[in-house]
């Protein structure tokens, strides 16, 4: 799982947090880290985004690169699947993507996606990514 240790990955968990009843994202995320799911909601604007828009690591970032993923649509249109484990096992298979760098890919797709929503859907979406990891 990747480390949540940055000030950015901070704030975001305490906002998503704020949304939650009982568990926090980050037991959420370890409880089922081998097949946490989550919707993906993105408009037009969003999904048009270049991948350096969600701050991944060199390691993940060149891969995708080289792989021809130049937006954020391309990532979730090329790797949609109804659970993380094969979105997760979809880009594993990219030259030189390993379990770690697949999955910094998908959790900062979480944070954009979290990100991008208006303040009014905040809350119904963390309630339906809790249920779905339940």
């Amino acid at each position: 799982m990747m480390r949540l240790d940055t000030e950015e990955t901070r704030r975001i968990t305490r906002e998503m947090n704020r949304f939650l009843e009982g568990d926090t994202i980050e037991e959420i995320m370890v409880r089922n880290r081998k097949m946490f799911c989550f919707p993906m909601y993105l408009n037009k604007e969003a999904e048009r985004q270049d991948i350096s828009t969600l701050d991944l690591g060199a390691g993940a970032y060149n891969c995708l690169r080289r792989a021809g993923y130049r937006t954020i649509g391309d990532v979730v249109e090329r790797n949609a699947a109804t659970d993380l484990l094969s979105s997760k096992k979809q880009l594993m298979a990219l030259h030189n993507m390993g379990k770690t760098k697949a999955q910094e890919i998908l959790v900062k797709l979480f944070f954009y996606q979290f990100n991008v929503l208006p303040e009014e859907r905040k809350k119904r979406y963390m309630l339906t990514v809790a249920a779905m990891n339940r």
